[in-house]
């Protein structure tokens, strides 16, 4: 009889949210020991309003 081969280190979901915790952990721990200019939320909120009013895919970058 073979020995139990699992494909997974939790579950098919838990490894998915295992893996986006730790790597949200480790980039606030980062963040925190390296503050920089601008804070995550920013730039995310700079890309949202660029995207809302160039789209995409500006014409400059083309």
């Amino acid at each position: 009889m073979a020995p139990i081969r699992y494909t997974h280190f939790i579950s098919k979901r838990g490894d998915v949210v295992f893996s986006l915790a730790c790597g949200f952990g480790a980039y606030f721990l980062y963040e925190r020991d390296h503050p920089r200019e601008w804070t995550l939320r920013e730039l995310v909120t700079r890309k949202v309003e660029r995207v809302r009013t160039e789209g995409w895919f500006p014409s400059s970058s083309k």
